[in-house]
């Protein structure tokens, strides 16, 4: 099965895939009538030097639908972005948002199987990348989550 075809299969999928960085909550939120969590679990550097990892996690009933990494370096984002970053109060779409900086995705790579989901892409911004988002979907879970608690259209 290819991508398409998983995309084509369900709605849902496809929304998140397609929503900016920052608002898969608000897709979850509004497609499924449950509470959506997003966790923050940690947010460091992994090496002495620039570059941070915020780690975070969406779940729904105690499910962990979707894992991510998002990385960025000191060197490349204006100070103010990284000061906000820094903070930890608010999600990187609505820092970006806030700021008028575009929030397109550049895929890097994708891949599936029946059970996840897995891509990398990329927020740039003036050609220079910002922040690398690395992607695990739980599509099991999401399946199972979506058949008990979807919304009506």
């Amino acid at each position: 099965m290819s991508i398409t075809q998983v995309e084509s299969h369900n709605d849902l999928l496809k929304k998140i895939l397609n929503a900016s960085l920052g608002e898969v909550v608000t897709v979850l939120v509004e497609n499924l009538n449950c509470k959506i969590y997003l966790d923050l679990i940690e947010q460091n550097t992994p090496k002495p030097g620039t570059e941070f990892e915020r780690k975070i996690t969406v779940s729904a009933e105690g499910l962990p639908l979707i894992r991510a990494v998002i990385k960025f370096d000191r060197k490349t984002l204006p100070a103010f972005i990284m000061n906000d970053l820094l903070q930890k109060r608010r999600k990187i779409g609505t820092i970006l948002e806030l700021n008028g900086i575009p929030n397109e995705k550049n895929i890097v790579f994708l891949t599936h199987d029946q059970k996840r989901l897995f891509r990398i892409y990329e927020i740039k911004n003036d050609g220079k990348v910002w922040f690398e988002i690395s992607e695990e979907i739980n599509l099991d879970y999401l399946y199972s989550i979506q058949r008990e608690f979807s919304l009506p259209n």
